[in-house]
């Protein structure tokens, strides 16, 4: 049996002990704490744009990556790449093969998910990219050459039907915003278009500013300066009600036709990309969208700002890529 004093040394020992064993335990906390906590960005960031420069994807990109310089940590730097070859293929490829780092982003629009729909050969899918946020969720204008003599869509769609298939539509890629637009007015209207493929919005644009196209779709963005020089006549807008950008265009519901059609330009990373990471990327995102003169350049260059982060995005993309593929199915559209 133990002595009274040495069952109250033991007593304390075991005190001891016990907070030794408390303060072990919280230590391991705080450390396994530290060791999770991410240091980024600790370097450059790179947007990737698998369009070519001037076009709404571009310049969404160029307007973003400024103000975005302003809410990263770090002071970080970020560049804008465009990879515009293969229509946006090979941008998208890129964008699908970046590191889960967080230091290459890309400027995805929703087509790039559908390209394996459309397209053989293609080795990205819906899941190749993890959305970050959405900034915007853009219209469209209809151009015609100055010299293709129509100045409305019922007279353009009359020339079309006319001549099936031998006016030509500039498509800003390989089957993306514009291609559905398109089908969906060709659906509407009984017309059918010559398509005519592009690396981009700009040169498009710069096809039906110099006659070499009939007409093209183009978001607001890249046609607002071309229409305000008079380089091409605008004859429809996309959306639901007219652009303030450009009140007079009238749109394609005003003339007849029953089309509404835009598109979401977004931010995103590669799968396995720490969640800490993307959460970062998708706070500093909405501080840019907050702010008042990313707000002005934004409509100044045709954008139409519309922000989700990184959680409803992440829903609202599986729902839209579900949209899509069921419009492709319906369709009967095949990879060629």
């Amino acid at each position: 049996m133990f002595s009274r004093k040495n069952r109250w040394i033991l007593g304390l020992i075991a005190v001891a002990l016990s907070v030794m064993l408390v303060a072990g335990c919280g230590g391991g906390k705080s450390a396994d704490t530290a060791k999770k906590a991410i240091d980024y960005p600790k370097k450059p960031i790179e947007i990737i744009v698998p369009y070519a420069a001037g076009g709404g994807q571009d310049v969404m990109s160029r307007i973003t990556a400024k103000y975005l310089e302003k809410y990263l940590p770090n002071n970080t730097k970020v560049v804008v790449t465009n990879v515009p070859a293969g229509g946006g293929v090979q941008g998208a490829t890129t964008i699908a093969n970046m590191k889960p780092d967080g230091y290459q982003v890309g400027a995805l629009v929703p087509f790039q998910f559908t390209d394996q729909f459309i397209m053989k050969g293609i080795t990205y899918n819906e899941k190749s990219f993890v959305p970050v946020a959405m900034l915007s969720d853009d219209a469209n204008f209809i151009v015609v050459r100055k010299d293709l003599g129509v100045k409305n869509m019922k007279e353009f769609i009359e020339l079309a039907k006319s001549k099936p298939e031998q006016i030509t539509m500039g498509m800003g890629g390989n089957w993306n915003v514009h291609d559905f637009l398109r089908l969906k007015v060709e659906k509407a209207t009984g017309a059918k278009f010559k398509r005519m493929p592009f690396n981009g919005g700009a040169p498009a644009l710069a096809a039906v500013s110099g006659s070499n196209c009939d007409s093209s779709s183009q978001s607001i963005s890249e046609a607002l300066a071309a229409i305000e020089a008079g380089h091409v006549i605008p004859i429809a807008v996309t959306s639901a009600e007219r652009s303030p950008l450009a009140p007079k265009v009238p749109t394609l519901k005003e003339q007849g036709i029953d089309v509404v059609h835009a598109q979401w330009r977004a931010i995103v990373v590669a799968p396995g990309t720490p969640e800490e990471i993307i959460k970062i990327l998708s706070d500093a995102l909405k501080k840019v969208y907050d702010d008042k003169g990313w707000q002005e350049e934004a409509k100044k260059a045709g954008l139409e700002p519309k922000f989700m982060d990184y959680k409803q995005f992440g829903e609202f993309y599986k729902k839209d890529f579900e949209v899509y593929k069921n419009l492709i199915n319906d369709l009967g559209i095949k990879p060629q």
